[in-house]
């Protein structure tokens, strides 16, 4: 192996990594250079290629600007406003437009052999992202931006609840309840404690009680914070999310709908004359209701691909709240025990703390389930639910139907 087939793996994946915790912009650019100076031209140019513009609300919002303190935190996206066709405004035209997509989509010639990136789910998203179209021209490329947009957000509050906030509070309180634990009742007065001849063990229960009351202190302010500003802006994006997809895929349900009965129908407002308008709009109206359909099954895809790209990256989030609470852990009773904290304290210091450490990672192990309940995805029109065999079978069955009806009546007369 030459020296760039050696360093390519390693640049793909400090860029995933560095995409997961939030640095993609810094350490992909350095990442594409090391990989242009190594040869590796096509990996470069893959790392610094066009992100297509995420400013998908601007004027076309259908929500004003979110306000509440809890949107100073985390971040929070407005409804997006549906861009979709309606049934009613479908002209032959735009048939004629879904049936080049959908040539385009029946002819594309998806690589077998994919990427070696570290995630898998980037060689779907590139496919999902050819298949659909991300062009000006495709309709779904405002949806794709969509997705993108509300991945990242989602991401982004997770990160800074988990591997800001959470680790945050955790080492204030837990350095809080040392502080007045030492400061209030030092070794000097620890055998005189409330009352005169109080014994030693009543002092140390009044420091366990200092130390534990802090950290009581600080799982209370991370469950706060988990409970209302993060879960309450999460759970707001999920339901604008939900609201634009309940929309959409209901108008591509209805536009198939609308496209299958006119493919049904198309020969009723022509003449013999007409043969080739004929052929050409009875084409089109089918290949517009097989591409609406296709649509459907596409975007459940990049939703699944999305999706799991979150409820990932909540895990390695997760786990690096927990490593960060341990680490902080152990650096304050490291530092307590150079300052000549008893031991004994220190010792029942970390086996609160740790105590601690577990209850917050039981509670916030489930961030994704506790959010994505918002979500009803059994109120979608979905792909399964369009019966495109169905739909199918009929049209060519009653087209024979017909065919073979006038061949027997012109073969009587």
């Amino acid at each position: 192996m030459n020296a760039s087939g050696a360093l390519r793996p390693v640049g793909l994946l400090l860029r995933e990594f560095a995409k997961i915790f939030g640095l993609g912009g810094r350490v992909s650019g350095r990442a594409a250079k090391a990989a242009t100076k190594a040869g590796a031209g096509e990996a470069a140019r893959q790392l610094s290629a066009a992100v297509p513009p995420l400013d998908v609300f601007g004027d076309d919002s259908a929500d004003t600007t979110p306000q509440g303190f809890e949107t100073f935190l985390f971040k929070q996206l407005r409804r997006p406003r549906l861009t979709e066709r309606s049934a009613s405004d479908l002209t032959i035209e735009d048939a004629q437009d879904y049936a080049k997509q959908a040539s385009r989509f029946y002819g594309f010639n998806f690589p077998l052999f994919a990427r070696d990136d570290f995630f898998y789910e980037e060689v779907e998203q590139e496919f999902l992202r050819n298949a659909l179209g991300h062009d000006e021209d495709s309709i779904d490329t405002r949806f794709i931006e969509v997705m993108t947009l509300f991945r990242r957000t989602l991401n982004d509050n997770t990160r800074t609840m988990l591997v800001f906030w959470a680790p945050l509070f955790f080492v204030s309180s837990l350095v809080f309840g040392l502080y007045l634990s030492t400061t209030l009742f030092g070794n000097e007065v620890l055998a005189a404690i409330g009352m005169s001849g109080a014994s030693s063990e009543d002092g140390y229960f009044s420091i366990i009680l200092f130390a534990a009351g802090g950290l009581l202190l600080g799982l209370f302010l991370t469950f706060l914070f988990f409970s209302w500003p993060y879960k309450v802006v999460q759970q707001r994006n999920l339901m604008n999310l939900d609201n634009y997809l309940t929309s959409k895929f209901a108008r591509i349900n209805h536009n198939f709908q609308v496209a299958k009965r006119r493919a049904l129908n198309v020969e009723r407002d022509k003449r013999m004359g007409q043969r080739e308008e004929l052929k050409d709009d009875a084409g089109a109206w089918t290949l517009s209701y097989h591409w609406f359909a296709m649509r459907l099954f596409l975007c459940e895809l990049t939703i699944r691909n999305k999706f799991y790209q979150i409820r990932r990256n909540t895990t390695l989030y997760w786990a690096a709240s927990i490593g960060l609470c341990s680490i902080g852990l152990l650096m304050v009773l490291g530092v307590g025990s150079m300052a000549n904290v008893p031991i004994k304290l220190l010792g029942i210091v970390g086996a609160i703390g740790s105590i601690s450490i577990l209850l917050t990672g039981l509670v916030l192990r489930r961030v994704s389930a506790m959010t994505f309940r918002v979500i009803e995805a059994n109120e979608w029109s979905r792909f399964h639910m369009v019966s495109l065999q169905n739909t199918i079978a009929d049209h060519v069955g009653e087209d024979k139907v017909q065919i073979v009806t006038f061949r027997d009546r012109n073969r009587f007369e």
